[in-house]
């Protein structure tokens, strides 16, 4: 750690930029550790591909994800890499912030979940209590230096919108939840083996999922759902425009989780000789550009009224979930 002038910086050089914010501040988190991985490699190193559906009486609209649930990607990298993790959550903002700085003073990167909404750089019309930053620095006025995704990158937080990001309430937040990663003792396991164990973990959760609202089972959920969209959302106009914008802007459930996890697999194809995961990653970039075109005709629905639009979408979504469960099959299959 070094300081300059009025602030501290533990960045020797740019932090990594990535398309998702768990899976970019791991990478940020790693990188300090000297373990050099791809984001989609850690993604898939964690099992992250999956689907949910979630709904409830107090959501104005349904929140569609690509992935596993939060925080476990960063509890099942820590367990396949065999890193030490350590989580740190308080209900007291002071806490929280000393927390913070000792980390940051003692010259470690640390993972934050937050809600961006409330950063004072953040332009996002919507709330998500899912996010996540690398904190990688601090100055004598009290701002924070975060990693973020593409675009924004390198941002400073004042330390009063910090906090308020750091304890939101509502679904998936938590309580000023910190965390830091270490390397274990011995080295690193052996990436082929731990990236097949990451595909097996993402294959038996999406394929047999524990709720119906998970997995292949969500997504033909939401396939019959979607054609009531216009007449069960309050405002269907801004309702379907939200949900396109979290699922293609935010990446949550559009084609940018099945777009990375293709790139994982042609990784795998290369770390471990075996080509035909670079088969099934060409699967799967089809499959994301399906998910792109089912948000595009959901804000079509919206602008236009059109059910048109929702019976396409709903078809679409029903045809990739059976393509994905024959997917998730042969990667079991491949990968046990």
């Amino acid at each position: 750690m070094t300081r300059s002038g009025e602030h501290v910086s533990l960045l020797e050089e740019d932090p990594y930029v990535g398309d998702h914010c768990e899976s970019t501040t791991l990478v940020n988190l790693l990188r300090q550790r000297e373990v050099d991985l791809s984001e989609s490699f850690v993604f898939g190193l964690a099992g992250g591909l999956s689907f949910i559906y979630w709904r409830t009486k107090h959501m104005p609209t349904p929140f569609i994800g690509g992935r596993i649930k939060p925080d476990t990607l960063t509890e099942n990298l820590a367990r396949t890499l065999g890193l030490r993790l350590d989580v740190h959550e308080t209900s007291s903002a002071k806490r929280a912030r000393d927390h913070l700085v000792r980390e940051l003073e003692s010259g470690t990167f640390v993972g934050l979940k937050l809600d961006r909404y409330c950063l004072d750089y953040c332009t996002d019309d919507f709330r998500f209590a899912a996010h996540y930053v690398a904190c990688v620095g601090y100055d004598d006025h009290g701002r924070f230096a975060l990693a973020e995704t593409r675009p924004l990158g390198l941002q400073w937080a004042s330390g009063e919108s910090l906090a308020a990001a750091r304890n939101p309430r509502g679904p998936m937040s938590s309580r000023n939840r910190a965390f830091t990663l270490d390397l274990p003792k011995g080295g690193p396991p052996d990436l082929g083996k731990a990236a097949r164990r990451g595909i097996r973990s993402a294959a038996e959760t999406f394929l047999n999922p524990p709720i119906s609202n998970v997995g292949y089972k969500g997504m033909h959920k939401v396939a019959d759902l979607i054609p009531q969209w216009l007449d069960d959302l309050e405002s269907p106009a801004d309702g379907l425009s939200r949900i396109w914008t979290v699922m293609e802007d935010a990446g949550t459930g559009g084609g940018l989780f099945r777009t990375i996890w293709a790139d994982f697999l042609v990784e795998v194809a290369e770390v471990t000789g075996i080509g035909v995961y670079r088969e099934i990653s060409e699967a799967y970039r089809e499959i994301a550009a399906k998910w792109t075109e089912v948000a595009t005709l959901l804000h079509e629905a919206g602008s236009a009224s059109s059910r048109e639009s929702l019976h396409s979408a709903s078809k679409i979504v029903h045809e990739v979930a059976d393509k994905e469960q024959r997917l998730m099959h042969r990667l079991l299959n491949l990968s046990s």
